[in-house]
């Protein structure tokens, strides 16, 4: 059995992907377009496509006007 030490464990769990990070991978995959692309999306940068938002919104379970109201994107 290997030994770890304290931080040896603290840095195992930084290693680990964070829930955010998840879910972008997920949205990616899902859709087909980069971790980038995706994150331009949720800064409202970019505007995912109206297939995109539909594919998205079926996985959530939500309404693609609510996940995308009309002012999303805007600054």
């Amino acid at each position: 059995m290997v030994q770890k030490t304290f931080r040896n464990l603290y840095e195992d769990e930084k290693k680990k992907p964070t829930a955010a990070q998840l879910f972008v991978s997920r949205v990616a995959t899902l859709t087909k377009r980069s971790e980038v692309t995706v994150r331009m999306w949720i800064s409202g940068q970019q505007v995912p496509d109206e297939l995109a938002k539909s594919v998205i919104a079926q996985e959530f379970g939500a309404d693609v006007n609510s996940l995308f109201p009309i002012e999303y994107g805007r600054k």
